[in-house]
């Protein structure tokens, strides 16, 4: 498997609840903490041949603001 740079990677987290796919949202300082720790902890990575965009639209995904 090719070895790639994860370092200037974005992190998505997904929570599964009773059987469906959640977007998590959070303060900054609890995302970079969490961002550190996924991106230093991961061994693989999988691609999914999906853009940000596209996984939104399929979580059905609309911003609040």
């Amino acid at each position: 498997m090719e070895k790639r740079s994860i370092d200037n990677a974005t992190v998505n987290i997904l929570l599964e609840l009773d059987g469906k796919v959640h977007l998590v949202g959070m303060e900054k300082d609890a995302l970079d903490t969490i961002t550190f720790l996924i991106k230093r902890s991961t061994e693989q990575i999988v691609e999914t041949g999906k853009t940000q965009m596209e996984l939104l639209n399929f979580l059905n995904y609309k911003r609040e603001d």
